[in-house]
């Protein structure tokens, strides 16, 4: 056996010499030379503090040689002159080997009132013998910072007692919903057993937030759904299906829920929460 693996190894060997010498690595040719955004999409809140957002295109070249491109604005929902403007001097970037990277430029217009996240697209165009690229069109979209639950929305710290393992530290997110403003999706409510997001729903005085128990929290490989499980205040009561865990919000987005809280299958608990259960805005 062991000669066999040798005269293996040789023959191998051989055709891998054989293999490097008959083939070259290949070598980029700058007459494929492109021009691309260098992401598709991209976000800017509407009152970013720079007060705009600049948008890279890069020309991909080893010579470095001296292009240019041409963009164009497509208005969407957000619209140029009204929305935001384009602070570049014209609708041309120009590429040289020292600058192979040139940005267009977004300036944003804050305003006060509520109107939903809005998008434009931004669409590179050939000039002359430059090539586009795979990524010519990007994707922007303006976040509306004036949202009703903004003050809610963001990461949070959790701190509650655990009926298992004693006091429980965990991060969480409560993002907005993209159609219901009364709305907040959030992702890891109990620590050890959420897989996915789960809603919960906050009142018009913004004071209360109310998330209907039995949600699925995700599918376990074992085990099968994990759904969320809430007792009363004690602990005593199960609250069935059709119930909520309640909980208060303070002006600084605080979370206060005076609920017993777990992530359950069928086979039992992952985790249960002891109230007061509090989530505090980082």
């Amino acid at each position: 056996m062991k000669k066999m693996k040798s005269i293996y190894a040789l023959v191998a060997g051989t055709l891998l010499l054989a293999s490097c010498a008959d083939n070259e690595h290949p070598k980029f040719n700058d007459a494929d030379a492109f021009a691309a955004f260098t992401k598709s999409s991209m976000s800017v809140n509407e009152n970013v503090e720079s007060g705009e957002l600049k948008i890279p295109v890069l020309f991909t070249s080893l010579a470095g040689l001296n292009k240019s491109v041409d963009f164009e604005i497509v208005d969407g929902t957000a619209a140029q002159g009204v929305n935001f403007e384009v602070t570049n001097a014209s609708n041309t970037l120009s590429f040289t080997k020292e600058a192979p990277e040139q940005y267009i430029t977004i300036k944003v217009n804050d305003n006060d009132t509520f109107g939903g996240d809005i998008s434009f697209t931004i669409n590179l165009k050939e000039t002359g013998d430059t090539n586009l690229g795979a990524s010519k069109t990007c994707s922007v979209t303006i976040i509306d910072d004036e949202h009703p639950l903004a003050f809610m929305l963001g990461d949070y710290s959790g701190n509650a007692e655990s009926y298992y393992n004693g006091p429980t530290v965990w991060d969480l997110t409560l993002e907005k919903d993209p159609d219901d403003v009364s709305v907040v999706w959030i992702s890891n409510m109990v620590p050890g057993g959420s897989l996915v997001s789960i809603y919960g729903v906050v009142n018009d005085e913004k004071t209360e937030i109310r998330i209907p128990v039995c949600q699925s929290l995700g599918v376990h490989s074992s085990y099968g759904d994990i759904t969320l499980e809430c007792y009363d205040a004690t602990g005593d009561e199960y609250i069935e299906k059709g119930g909520n865990v309640i909980g208060t919000i303070d002006a600084n987005g605080t979370i206060t829920i005076n609920n017993w809280m777990g992530s359950a299958v069928s086979a039992g608990y992952f985790e249960i929460l002891t109230a007061p259960i509090v989530l505090t805005k980082k």
